[in-house]
């Protein structure tokens, strides 16, 4: 075997789950490596001076320009060469990638990096879970992480046969004496208000003492979520329902009456939020092709305007059907 023993035990081991990013793509949530730790974790498992990647083939395969921006895809493949021991292993990864830039420069050079950086997860997934080829197994569940075992409590092997009815408070009294232990506390110390001293007692089990000066018990009260959209400043309500992305996405295309399509979100519909979408109520279906065609368009209100189409109140009927 030519990896080490260490090497083997850190490829044969799971992702772990701070590291699997997620995303929806077409109704569905893909679990996947940045590829950033992926090159992280090749340096630890093999070495920094113990891998090379080496890009054999770039290809543009589509490019083209969309009023004042450009857009471009490429298609990559990474040869990946780790040295161990005496050997040299040898593997390849085939990945795709497209952007969209101001300048076809930015383009270009977005969607080749994007390429380049998929076909080495590819390649570097062959090695092991460590890699992210654990994350095929299930492709809805994310790992999870493991949580910890409190250790067992041990009994001790002598129990005293206490009971309510065996406990003599006189003795209790004088045991449990402050002046002899100074870690008790003193009757003194707690003075109990009087409006809350039936309460106590009401709550106090029945074999101890009526009137023993017990502390009250704390209350605590987690707080509410506040609802934004009822604020003065109110933000819009973003909703999201799985179901109903489905059953647009079974819908056919608005433009071209295709079957299948995707849950396209109208963007113009809400306010823009930081890494947001707008809510699920705003959506329609549109095929591959005018779903990528519309999100090559800088300005989606001339798109459906001049594809004749009023998405809104499609979306709004289509919504009255789910809810």
């Amino acid at each position: 075997m030519p990896f080490t023993d260490n090497q083997l035990r850190l490829l044969r081991a799971p992702v772990r789950p701070q590291f699997v990013k997620k995303r929806e793509v077409e109704g569905k949530v893909l679990h996947y490596l940045e590829g950033w730790h992926v090159v992280s974790e090749a340096n630890r498992i093999f070495g920094f001076d113990g891998w090379d990647r080496e890009t054999i083939q770039s290809q543009c395969v589509w490019q083209k320009q969309i009023d004042y921006r450009y857009a471009a895809a490429y298609l990559t493949r990474v040869r990946i060469t780790v040295r161990a021991g005496d050997r040299t292993i040898q593997r390849e990864g085939l990945g795709s990638g497209e952007a969209v830039g101001q300048t076809a420069g930015q383009a270009h050079e977005r969607a080749s990096k994007a390429a380049e950086t998929d076909a080495t997860k590819r390649a570097l997934s062959t090695f092991g879970n460590s890699f992210g080829l654990s994350l095929y197994r299930d492709k809805t569940e994310p790992p999870q992480a493991k949580t910890a075992r409190k250790p067992p409590c041990k009994k001790s092997s002598v129990e005293p046969n206490i009971t309510p009815d065996t406990v003599n408070h006189d003795d209790l009294g004088a045991t449990l004496d402050p002046e002899h232990d100074p870690t008790l506390i003193s009757e003194s110390t707690f003075q109990q208000p009087t409006g809350l001293q039936p309460m106590v007692e009401a709550s106090l089990p029945a074999w101890l003492p009526a009137g023993s000066n017990v502390p009250p018990p704390r209350t605590t009260s987690l707080p509410q979520r506040i609802e934004k959209s009822a604020l003065l400043l109110s933000e819009p309500k973003r909703i999201r329902n799985r179901e109903h992305l489905r059953f647009v996405a079974s819908q056919p295309c608005l433009v071209c009456a295709r079957i299948p399509s995707q849950a396209h979100h109208l963007r113009f519909a809400q306010p823009r939020s930081l890494g947001r979408k707008v809510s699920d109520e705003f959506t329609v279906p549109l095929c591959a092709t005018h779903h990528h065609q519309l999100h090559m368009r800088g300005n989606e209100k001339d798109w459906w305007a001049e594809k004749q189409i009023e998405p809104l109140s499609v979306a709004e009927d289509l919504w009255k059907q789910t809810t």
